[in-house]
C-alpha cells in the first residue's frame, strides 16, 4: 500500500513540474480584432467569388491564377487564427457560448481555407455563407453598439 501511495505522490509531483505555458500578452481589443483582422479577411473571401448579371451578360468572378487563390487562402488563414485570438485571456467574454462560437469560427475558417485550397469557386462561395452566418449569430448575441472591447 505504501508503495502505491509513494508512486501516486511521485506521479502527481512530476506532473506539476512540466514547462509552464507561454505567456500570452493580448494587446488588441475585440473590436480591433474584428475591424482590423476579421472583417478585412472576410471581405477578401466574400469578394473572391460571385456572379454579376447585367444587360450585357453574365460575369463570373473567381480567382483566375495561383496568386489570386493564394490571396484568398491567406485571408482564410487569418480568419481561422483570429478565432483563436478571441479565446485568449480577458477577450473571452464567457466560458460558454463565446468560447463555442469562437471555436466554431476556427473550424469554419479551416473549412474556408480548405475550400480556397481546392480552387473550387462554388465551394468558396458556399463557405462564405457559413462565415456570414457565424458572424451574424455572434454579433446578434454579443454586439454592443459603440463598444470598444
Amino acid at each position: 500500500m505504501r508503495s502505491i501511495v509513494l508512486v501516486l505522490l511521485t506521479v502527481s509531483v512530476l506532473a506539476g513540474c512540466g514547462p509552464s505555458p507561454p505567456p500570452f500578452k493580448p494587446v488588441l481589443t475585440i473590436n480591433e480584432i474584428m475591424t482590423g483582422i476579421v472583417d478585412p479577411a472576410a471581405d477578401v473571401l466574400w469578394a473572391s467569388v460571385g456572379t454579376i448579371i447585367t444587360l450585357e451578360g453574365r460575369e463570373e468572378i473567381y480567382p483566375r491564377n495561383e496568386e489570386e487563390w493564394r490571396v484568398v487562402t491567406n485571408a482564410t488563414m487569418t480568419m481561422m487564427e483570429a478565432g483563436n485570438l478571441l479565446m485568449i485571456g480577458e477577450r473571452a467574454v464567457d466560458d460558454d457560448e463565446w468560447m463555442r462560437m469562437a471555436q466554431d469560427f476556427v473550424d469554419i475558417g479551416k473549412r474556408a481555407m480548405e475550400a480556397a485550397a481546392s480552387h473550387e469557386p462554388q465551394r468558396v462561395f458556399d463557405i462564405g455563407g457559413e462565415v456570414y452566418a457565424a458572424c451574424s449569430a455572434c454579433h446578434e448575441r454579443y454586439w454592443i453598439e459603440g463598444a470598444e472591447g
